[in-house]
């Protein structure tokens, strides 16, 4: 089975069944980054509230524009700091403002401190002159408009939209403090194997069952690239114990959206969560993929389950193909994207389609690495897609430099 015609096949069961389970929560705006918004967010004033001077300078009247503009001596009758109230303008005279200031009532224009003769720190003067000015000032010069960010009643995010961090600053400039967001899903990972252990039996004194055992990577590798997703990984391992893989899976019932599982999924004589749940729960394939070829996806009850293979390279590879897949709800054949291989050359395998790690380099191709071990992904920015080589004469021997990829970030 194609990993796309696969990857098509859990998204369409597996996003339906995990949609009705999205739930929404209240967060404080400062944690809002990164989270989807639930419903529209319309601004509950306007921004800004007051006419607010754009520059540092002086607020003038008509009249005062008209007397600068003959070089008579402008009287200063008051000084605006930002975060104070605005003061009164005298007719003909001017008051000196700071940008982001309430500018007074009947304030013309603005001019900017550079345009004048007073110096641009100290007290304010008790007059100005302005050494020049546009030949036609605007009304409004240099004087933000109430509103002129945003109007009261004014959508500034939108239902279903990913939260940024301007958009939290826009959030906050709008006096918001709480949001609701989409829940983030929480993703149980259940990594099965008698030979795993944890990363505390390295002391040197490991008993002989232990010492044929391996460190637990799937799950801290996994629980990581659940939380890049936006989502919360609940971690868990089991032995090769059909009971205790199933108590697993009762607990995570109540609490996880989503299961993933590693190992136990392939032919020998040991696979432990084949034996707990097909055929009744899940369905098991061997894909034309390498690595990562056994995969397996089902349900437990209504919990959804996606099964992955045990080694460390095939589980990264198909969490990232499929499991992104519906956490993203997109195909496979959705999220692939283009780029160019900078080399060396990939050869098709005749029987699958291949993955190989690869990094871009500083003009934005991908150069691919030598091998598709777990290592080789650490390095690697993205998974790069070889197709498998068909019986056409046109189908190339290898993929070549300068030729046009799919590739997935991971």
């Amino acid at each position: 089975m194609d990993p796309e015609d696969y990857s098509e096949l859990i998204c369409s069961e597996l996003v339906a069944e995990l949609a009705p389970l999205q739930r929404t929560e209240v967060v404080p705006v400062q944690a809002a980054a990164g989270r989807t918004t639930v419903t529209d967010i319309t601004a509950p004033r306007s921004v800004p509230g007051f006419a607010a001077s754009a520059m540092d300078g002086f607020a003038l009247d008509g009249a005062a524009l008209n007397a600068a503009r003959d070089g008579t001596s402008i009287r200063v009758v008051g000084d605006i700091p930002a975060g104070h109230g605005a003061v009164a303008l005298q007719p003909g005279c001017a008051v000196r403002v700071m940008t982001g200031a309430p500018v007074p009532t009947d304030t013309e224009a603005v001019v900017p401190v550079e345009l004048t003769d007073a110096q641009q720190a100290g007290p304010a003067p008790e007059a100005i002159r302005i050494d020049s000015l546009p030949e036609s000032v605007p009304p409004g010069w240099n004087i933000r408009a109430i509103g002129e960010d945003m109007s009261r009643g004014d959508i500034v995010l939108t239902a279903g939209e990913r939260i940024t961090s301007a958009g939290v600053g826009t959030l906050a400039m709008l006096g918001i403090t709480e949001i609701g967001v989409v829940r983030r899903p929480r993703i149980g990972l259940i990594v099965t194997g008698d030979e795993i252990q944890g990363a505390d039996r390295s002391d040197g004194t490991l008993t002989e069952a232990a010492a044929a055992s391996v460190f637990n990577s799937n799950l801290p590798m996994l629980a990581s690239a659940v939380r890049g997703f936006g989502a919360e990984p609940i971690e868990a391992t089991s032995s090769d114990d059909v009971d205790e893989l199933r108590r697993r899976l009762m607990s995570m019932r109540t609490e996880a959206d989503l299961v993933v599982t590693t190992g136990g999924i392939s032919a020998g004589a040991f696979e432990v969560v084949r034996q707990t749940l097909e055929p009744d729960h899940s369905t098991f394939r061997r894909l034309d993929m390498r690595p990562g070829s056994p995969q397996g996806c089902g349900r437990f009850g209504t919990l959804p389950l996606i099964h992955l293979p045990g080694t460390p390279q095939g589980a990264f590879v198909a969490f990232h193909l499929f499991v992104g897949s519906v956490l993203t709800r997109k195909s496979l054949r959705q999220r692939w994207r283009k780029g160019i291989l900078a080399g060396p050359g990939l050869r098709p395998h005749a029987d699958a389609v291949t993955v190989r790690p690869g990094s871009f380099t500083e003009s934005g191709e991908i150069r691919a690495a030598e091998r598709a071990r777990l290592p080789n992904f650490a390095a690697a920015d993205v998974i790069i897609r070889i197709p498998r080589r068909t019986d056409s004469p046109h189908s190339p021997e290898q993929l070549s430099a300068g030729t046009v990829i799919d590739y997935l970030e991971c």
